[in-house]
């Protein structure tokens, strides 16, 4: 048997109270940004504040609420925690803090610029599930583990726009991150492995899909993804993700359109 280790973009979240205002701030960023939380993996960080468990699971129970899922919590002895809840979780420093999108404005696209906590952790399973983002919130924090570090994920947009669309007319690079949750993403050039694009509508990449694609983030069902070359680390349309392990072997490399239909994401091949 062989062990893998990955290393995955995390954002860390610590509750304050009162909960209620502290949701209240999570609500106005998923407002403004819905595709902001999708398909990350969320760390709870409580160290210092000796939260009762009770308020640790109206927390818990918020977020779930709001379809975030917690990887880990850090700051908790694992004695403490119920089961069901998230695992005890240490390790990593922290880095910047995650700024942000403010309000989109007129047809420009909403913009963030976010730290990373890099986590390993062995190879699991993974099938296409539905998912349930003002000033920087001194509540989101980024975290590093130095053992695989990348650099920090940032926006590049630089938009030519078309009514509710924008078009980027360069290589979308490693960490950088284009977020557009109002409509079409064009890319004319490629999308690296590491960088992602995040739509309102569809997603449209002519050159090689390398990165992770995230299209109908507003509840777009009939959004789709464009490739002339499909090698996605993960691809979303509206909450419902297929990460590249369940990728039909024949359409790699290949060009590609990817739609919603009844619950379930399906691959065809463009001629």
């Amino acid at each position: 048997m062989k062990f893998k280790g990955k290393s995955f973009i995390a954002i860390v979240l610590s509750p304050e109270p009162p909960y209620q205002d502290w949701f209240k701030e999570i609500d106005r960023i998923i407002a403004r940004t819905p595709g902001f939380f999708i398909d990350r993996p969320i760390v709870l960080d409580v160290r210092g504040t000796k939260i009762p468990i009770e308020d640790l699971e109206t927390v818990l129970d918020g977020l779930s609420e709001r379809s975030i899922r917690v990887f880990g919590i850090d700051g908790i002895s694992g004695t403490r925690l119920k089961p069901g809840m998230p695992p005890s979780f240490g390790g990593g420093r922290l880095t910047a803090d995650v700024e942000i999108p403010e309000t989109a404005v007129g047809n420009e696209p909403v913009t963030e610029a976010a730290g990373q906590k890099t986590i390993d952790k062995t190879d699991t399973p993974k099938k296409a599930v539905k998912t349930g983002a003002s000033d920087p919130d001194p509540a989101i924090k980024t975290a590093e583990k130095p053992v695989a570090k990348k650099a920090d994920r940032q926006t590049r947009a630089m938009p030519e726009a078309n009514g509710s669309s924008i078009v980027i007319t360069e290589h979308v690079r490693s960490g950088q991150s284009i977020l557009h949750p109002d409509g079409d993403v064009t890319i004319v050039g490629s999308v690296s492995s590491g960088a992602e694009i995040i739509a309102g509508g569809s997603i449209h990449v002519y050159g090689a899909l390398r990165g992770r694609a995230l299209a109908g983030v507003s509840g777009r069902d009939g959004a789709r993804i464009f490739c002339s070359k499909l090698d996605a680390e993960l691809v979303s349309i509206n909450g419902l993700y297929k990460v590249a392990d369940d990728f039909d072997a024949a359409l790699r490399n290949a060009p590609a359109q990817i739609r919603f239909e009844d619950e379930s994401l399906v691959f065809e091949q463009l001629s």
